[in-house]
């Protein structure tokens, strides 16, 4: 097996999570694991992975955030900068659609694609227009060149197959379009020192865990000039993050969603273990 980012061959064994070996490769870096025949990425993504306190994956109630997320999306959109007059954009993995409205409302002509139906139809009842389309990233149902930016917030980590998305937004960007995503960093001081316990190792949702040399090298290989990267904090409630520990740290399950005082603040928070990229398609 080689790496299925840079193709450096004999990857080693990197830990074991929820069954499941993870390996690393020794060239850039990346982590991965390989699912086994019959992995269906879209069954993961139904109304339970949004909203299922009982679930070992996804949210308790994604559509609780909604105040958070909109922050964090609205301040990613502003360091693309103003939007000239007709710009479109894509963000992919538009869960409900929080980010694509808030593009909207910077100015952008903003579509979204995401896998879940249950999450699309959300997002449109929610936003109208049918702004957010059902279907699958590695399959961009678009025309070349069609956009002026992309946008993957904490999606890339989640796509089987990195390189097919990329060649897929490569073709609907026009040359000189942005992308921009957020992925973690498995080279984090927070990553390595939190071994299996790091909040990122979440299986099956999460197939890759990405290094900042994967990442350049991903996105290199598809004409990509990566302008700057770095880790950035998001303010989260702290109902969420308590979530996210007892869901990744403490257990997995839960029968019934917990409440806490005070769960619905939100709080600045920065580990320095997810990284967000702003990259150009380089003109051929």
């Amino acid at each position: 097996m080689n790496c299925p980012i840079c193709d450096a061959p004999s990857p080693a064994p990197r830990l074991r999570k929820s069954g499941v070996d993870i390996l690393s490769c020794r060239s850039c870096g990346t982590a991965f694991w390989r699912p086994r025949g019959g992995f269906v990425p879209s069954a993961i993504y139904d109304a339970a992975y949004f909203e299922g306190a009982a679930s070992a994956a996804g949210y308790d109630d994604y559509g609780a955030l909604e105040g958070a997320f909109r922050h964090n999306f609205a301040r990613r959109l502003r360091r693309l900068g103003a939007p000239r007059v007709g710009a479109r954009l894509l963000d992919l993995g538009s869960a409900y659609g929080f980010a694509v409205d808030e593009a909207r409302r910077h100015g952008w002509h903003a579509f979204g694609l995401e896998i879940s139906r249950a999450a699309a139809r959300r997002a449109n009842d929610a936003i109208g227009d049918a702004v957010v389309a059902q279907g699958d990233a590695q399959s961009l149902p678009f025309a070349d060149g069609t956009f002026d930016s992309v946008t993957l917030w904490d999606v890339l980590e989640h796509l089987p197959d990195p390189h097919r998305v990329m060649s897929g937004v490569v073709r609907v960007l026009r040359p000189g379009g942005r992308l921009a995503l957020t992925t973690g960093d498995v080279g984090s001081l927070a990553a390595r020192v939190s071994g299996p316990r790091w909040h990122l190792y979440t299986i099956p949702e999460h197939l890759f865990f990405y290094s900042r040399e994967g990442v350049r090298r991903l996105l290199s290989a598809h004409g990509f000039r990566i302008e700057w990267m770095r880790a950035e904090g998001a303010r989260y409630p702290i109902g969420y993050l308590l979530e996210r520990l007892r869901k990744t740290v403490i257990r997995r399950d839960s029968a019934a969603r917990p409440h806490w005082p005070g769960s619905s603040i939100a709080i600045p928070v920065n580990l320095f273990d997810v990284v967000t990229v702003h990259a150009v398609r380089e003109v051929a």
